[in-house]
């Protein structure tokens, strides 16, 4: 066979694939139930926190202005060895009730925030432990509304954190958030919960406690929250997504293309560390994205008809679309669209060059170069 032909075998073969795992989201966010109750647990709110004195005072400012009862919350900043003002800031607002603790000398075994937030767990007593990060400004019912959701037999929920930002970065980086939690809200509803945000993402502490913490996972660069998600699934808890807009985090994007490659790289990261079965699928959507990319160097090259790429491209964004749309009515996104047909032509070009440079040397974070 020509490489045209074998081209064109293996892009229908993961193509398929592509669109029954697309199609199987949409699904997913159909069978999302909401959950609720009216019990007012113990909630420990935590931040992990290093050089953020440019964003933790908005930060505070949102979570001391709660609407859960403060005498059930405590809110907790773990200082990461902070070479800022960041301990400083947090001290003004001890008036307040916030606390601040410092993160445990570090681990070479373990990595960096995992560490900051195992000194924060260690370290209070909540029935509830909520975490977000330093950059982000939750809504006045963040609290109460991720709470309602924990009834009974809801180990944990994770909710969305929509970015915000200016010009391409901020576009790139919205939508990009959106896809996001459009897959987490989607394998939630199908009860197999892939992944996560630790700026919105809350969990029983017999749960984290029965995950035995982040466990032989400790040590990779990212997953505090996607590979936590995963532990609690696999020992039996249930999970929920929230769609309710008062419990969405908003955060802002990253500030350049470089970062947000890096953010990209440091998150893809934790994939090595995915279950078998999710590695599988993984890699079979990769190669999807690597033959679009194949049959459109065929086409230019006049090896393959035009119609025949276009037609993998199209069918693609078609299924896309499907489950982009599913995703925008749950989450309450708006104007999409734009970025959605720009995605297409340029996401197969980003995944393909980005997945294997979060698979080789190590990646950084804060200034510091970590293990993957």
């Amino acid at each position: 066979m020509t490489i045209a032909e074998v081209s064109i075998i293996i892009s229908i073969a993961t193509g398929l694939i592509w669109a029954l795992t697309v199609l199987a989201l949409a699904f997913g966010f159909r069978r999302l139930k909401s959950t609720t109750t009216d019990s007012c647990p113990t909630v420990t709110v935590l931040v992990a926190a290093r050089n953020e004195e440019q964003s933790i005072a908005a930060c505070l400012d949102a979570l001391i202005a709660q609407d859960y009862p403060s005498d059930l919350l405590e809110i907790v900043v773990i200082n990461d060895r902070s070479t800022d003002r960041t301990a400083e800031i947090v001290t003004e607002y001890e008036k307040h009730g916030v606390r601040l603790i410092e993160a445990d000398p570090p681990s070479g075994k373990i990595a960096p925030k995992k560490n900051a937030l195992m000194t924060g767990i260690r370290q209070t007593s909540g029935d509830i432990i909520i975490t977000t990060d330093a950059d982000c400004t939750p809504p006045k019912g963040w609290i109460g509304g991720i709470v309602k959701q924990f009834s009974p037999d809801v180990d944990a929920v994770v909710g969305f954190s929509p970015l915000h930002g200016d010009g391409l970065v901020g576009a790139i980086c919205r939508f990009d958030g959106f896809i996001n939690a459009v897959v987490s809200a989607g394998t939630i509803g199908l009860n197999y919960p892939t992944t996560a945000v630790g700026r919105n993402f809350a969990y029983r502490r017999s749960a984290w406690e029965n995950a035995e913490g982040f466990g032989d996972t400790a040590e990779g660069a990212s997953g505090d929250d996607d590979l936590l998600l995963q532990r609690i699934s696999a020992k039996g808890g249930k999970v929920a997504f929230s769609t309710d807009p008062d419990t969405f985090v908003p955060a802002t994007s990253q500030n350049s293309i470089s970062d947000w490659l890096r953010m990209k790289r440091r998150h893809l990261s934790a994939g090595t560390r995915y279950k078998t079965d999710m590695i599988a699928l993984s890699n079979s959507l990769y190669l999807f994205n690597l033959m679009l990319l194949v049959c459109l160097y065929l086409t230019l090259t006049g090896q393959l008809a035009g119609w025949t790429t276009a037609s993998f491209w199209g069918t693609k964004a078609l299924f896309d679309y499907i489950t982009l749309s599913s995703g925008a009515q749950k989450l309450n996104v708006v104007n999409w669209q734009l970025s959605w047909l720009i995605g297409e032509i340029i996401s197969p070009i980003l995944i393909v060059a980005v997945v294997p440079l979060s698979l080789i040397g190590r990646v950084t974070w804060k200034d510091r170069e970590l293990k993957r």
